[in-house]
């Protein structure tokens, strides 16, 4: 088999379109790992900041549950009970202590 200058021309541009091919292979190959690395840095940041807003919301969250228990209904009823009954006492002792500031007059007999 002789090869002519018919079949080296076509092996030869078939040779070129191939390495032609392979150039524009490679660079869009090396461009698309390139944004793919800026997408993971992106979707990185994203996680970071999605993360972020979530602990804030759950931390709002446990503190609007805490907010809540304190403001029920039965939690304030039960302090409004235990502030009538402080209150009460309060009065009571102060009586008592009415009581016994009258006992004592404020002067001494002399001691001996």
């Amino acid at each position: 088999m002789e090869l002519g200058a018919r079949e080296i021309l076509t092996f030869a541009t078939v040779l070129a379109g191939l390495a032609g091919t392979w150039a524009v292979i490679k660079s869009t190959v090396a461009r698309i790992l390139e944004d793919l690395k800026g997408i993971n840095e992106e979707i990185a940041s994203l996680n970071t900041r999605l993360d972020a807003t979530e602990s804030g919301d759950a931390v709002m969250q446990h503190q609007v549950k805490v907010l809540g228990s304190m403001l029920s209904p039965a939690e304030m009823a039960a302090r409004s009970r235990e502030l009538e009954g402080l209150q009460h006492r309060v009065n009571a002792l102060r009586r008592d202590i009415d009581t016994l500031l009258g006992i004592h007059n404020g002067s001494h007999p002399p001691v001996r």
